[in-house]
């Protein structure tokens, strides 16, 4: 009976994170972001600022990459 228990409540899960999908918390696109808004701050503080067109260039490769490999719904 705890077997069948089990395999319920793990369907379920399925279900809901699937119905819901992932905390915004969890979504790599948002921490990367945050770690690119925080590296502008740092820059901007200390004068060693690389050249805006490349900062673009590989924040829009990093972000293309995590597109790529997600596959669920963020939700706020």
């Amino acid at each position: 009976m705890a077997t069948n228990e089990n395999m319920h409540k793990a369907v379920a899960e399925a279900i809901e994170g699937e119905l819901l999908g992932k905390k915004w918390y969890y979504s790599k696109t948002f921490w990367t972001n945050v770690v690119a808004g925080a590296a502008v701050i740092v820059q901007a503080s200390y004068g060693f600022i690389f050249p805006v067109e490349y900062q673009m260039l590989a924040l829009s490769f990093i972000n293309m990459g995590l597109r790529k490999i997600t596959n669920e719904p963020v939700v706020w």
